[in-house]
């Protein structure tokens, strides 16, 4: 059988490759755009994925990592493999807000309960929804990692929603987490992911939510002293396949391919099964404290705004089937 090659096309912003047949061509280079830092669990996955994949053909296939949004944003990224301008790219849910945010219920608050239910989540529901996507918007979903659940960081002891009262809270451009935290009583602020260190160190913002993973990646208790445990929400990194591309390659290609992601997620998910572990503990050795709050006070002021989306955005019964699980 001939193989497909792919030869890289200059492209203005990611660069990435397209598909030419060829009796002589025999390399394929894949590029996956990352939106994570090269560094922890999510990162290590996409590694992993690179040894795996360039030592099962022989050094044939090389891939190549662009972490920490070197190709662009979440938005770019998702908009570059499903055009097929990038091969592959680890993000997070843009690609369903953008194509189906009638799905993005399972990274709201108080949704998925802790790691386990997460993880039921991806194999039942979670699965179901990958094989829409890629109908609808022609993005596979090889693997996924578990970022942790995210974490309220502030200069103030918070214990309930009240003591959130007045704080300038830094937020993600996502509608329904900025309705819940304007429930707590915070005044949201949308600040940009690379831009959040710098405001909470100018005291732009007050406070801001993120997984531990990234809190300590990214440096933000330099800034912050208190870590408070909502795990409000639990956050996955995803990694994915352009299927305009993925068509373009050999079905051996696309199998070794496809098998060397699954195997670097069960890797990842033996040795990092819940990141959470490591990272509270390497915050509290960087000089934070953690609190534990009365996540039940959170919980009943988010419900509202909750079963309010249930009735205008989010597929029918969906929040219900996934806290059923």
């Amino acid at each position: 059988m001939a193989l497909l090659v792919i030869a890289l096309i200059a492209v203005p912003i990611f660069g990435a490759g397209t598909a030419e047949s060829g009796a002589a061509a025999k390399k394929m280079t894949v590029n996956v755009a990352s939106v994570f830092p090269p560094e922890g669990p999510v990162h290590e996955l996409m590694v992993e994925f690179k040894k795996l994949t360039e030592e099962r053909s022989n050094g044939r296939i090389t891939v190549i990592i662009h972490p920490s949004g070197a190709l662009g944003g979440e938005r770019e990224v998702v908009e570059a493999i499903a055009s097929g301008t990038v091969e592959m790219a680890a993000q997070g849910i843009m690609d369903l807000i953008m194509y189906m945010p009638e799905y993005t219920v399972f990274e709201e608050p108080f949704v998925i309960r802790d790691v386990e239910h997460l993880y039921k989540f991806w194999e039942t529901v979670g699965d179901e929804m990958n094989g829409l996507l890629e109908d609808k918007a022609g993005i596979i979903t090889a693997a996924i990692a578990v970022r942790g659940s995210r974490m309220v960081t502030s200069n103030k002891e918070i214990k309930t929603p009240a003591d959130l009262k007045g704080l300038r809270f830094r937020l993600p451009q996502y509608p329904v987490r900025i309705k819940v935290f304007e429930a707590f009583g915070a005044i949201p602020t949308v600040v940009d992911f690379p831009e959040v260190y710098m405001a909470l160190k100018t005291g732009t913002v007050d406070a801001q939510e993120n997984p531990p993973e990234t809190i300590y990646t990214y440096k933000y208790h330099e800034a912050q002293k208190y870590l408070i445990n909502t795990a409000h929400v639990w956050s996955t990194a995803r990694y994915q396949i352009s299927k305009k591309w993925f068509d373009t390659i050999s079905v051996d290609d696309q199998n070794l391919l496809l098998a060397a992601w699954k195997d670097a997620e069960a890797h990842i998910k033996k040795i990092s099964y819940n990141p959470d572990t490591v990272y509270i503990q390497k915050l509290v050795d960087a000089g934070m404290t953690l609190v534990q709050p009365d996540a039940e006070a959170f919980r009943k002021l988010a419900e509202p705004v909750m079963q309010e989306y249930d009735k205008t955005q989010w597929a029918p019964g969906l929040r219900k089937r996934i806290m059923d699980l």
